[in-house]
């Protein structure tokens, strides 16, 4: 696999900004024709590390699912607010100005693959459009291709620079996601930007409704399914709690199972209504299921 390379939800507290280039920048990264949607959600995780700004994707090779969600972990805003182009054309008629860097391990015939942390300290006085003392930001792309084959010669031919991500041990293949951290990495010690602050220092995350584990919700729904939740310090809801914060739900995901669960409470309250009164089916209704551990299971 030849694959090279480029760029948490949670708020950050950020010293000044320490940049060591004339005007601000901005980092974009882009995967084309990406084909497996774990390394996708895990670009998505190193970008929320680097603070990089947007994630593109050019004609993926796979459906944005559950597993990159997964990958994403805490770093899921870039992956929601991807930006997909079936191709080239479709990206530049939004992304038509910038620099583009493409990083790649193929050195083809006339063209120069620099190493990404020489090209980064020189790259102010080859081009203009960084040597402009002015406060808009200018976007840098840092372009990677498939995780098969890399960037084919056409899509190099695309961009500006032609760059390598640097390695010191006989395997020189990254995977994708350590390829877009490492990029990162490269370009804010290069260039400067805004350091996020120790975690001790770290200001209080807003919490909006919608952020918010429907707790008690779910604590109603067991009642109603007649689990016992007397032992506080394992119980179906305490299990159940864990396991689904273990995923960090987006905030979509908390509201579909406030949902879910306020229209099992309803069925379930009609339900047992309904046994009261000895007109509701009791087959395969036998009380909740044991949740004590197996004493040849415990350690």
């Amino acid at each position: 696999m030849t694959l090279f390379i480029t760029e948490l939800d949670l708020p950050k507290v950020v010293s000044p900004s320490t940049l060591k280039i004339p005007r601000p920048y901005s980092l974009h990264v882009v995967l084309v024709r990406p084909i497996y949607p774990r390394n996708i959600g895990a670009v998505s995780r190193a970008m929320s590390n680097m603070g990089a700004d947007r994630l593109i994707l050019i004609a993926p090779q796979c459906e944005i699912d559950y597993e990159a969600q997964q990958a994403a972990a805490t770093g899921q805003a870039a992956l929601r607010a991807r930006e997909v182009y079936k191709d080239w054309t479709e990206f530049f008629a939004q992304h038509s100005e910038g620099i583009r860097l493409s990083l790649t391990a193929r050195d083809g015939r006339g063209r120069l693959v620099r190493c990404l942390s020489e090209l980064l300290p020189e790259l102010p006085k080859l081009s203009r459009l960084l040597q402009k003392t002015t406060e808009v930001e200018i976007p840098i792309y840092l372009i990677f291709g498939p995780e098969d084959w890399g960037l084919a010669a056409e899509d190099l031919e695309l961009t500006h620079f032609c760059c390598s991500i640097p390695t010191y041990g006989e395997n020189w293949s990254l995977n994708l996601a350590q390829a877009v951290m490492l990029a990162l990495f490269i370009v804010r010690q290069a260039w400067g930007g805004k350091l996020t602050a120790l975690d001790g220092q770290q200001a209080p995350r807003p919490r909006s409704r919608a952020d918010v584990f429907p707790e008690s919700t779910l604590k109603e729904w067991l009642i109603e399914m007649k689990f016992d939740l007397s032992k506080k310090k394992m119980n179906a809801y305490t299990v159940l709690r864990r396991l689904l914060l273990q995923n960090v739900p987006t905030p979509k995901e908390l509201r579909i199972l406030e949902i879910v669960l306020q229209q099992s409470i309803r069925k379930l309250r009609e339900y047992n209504k309904l046994k009261s009164l000895g007109s509701a089916p009791t087959s395969g209704l036998n009380g909740p299921p044991n949740l004590e551990p197996d004493p040849d299971e415990q350690g």
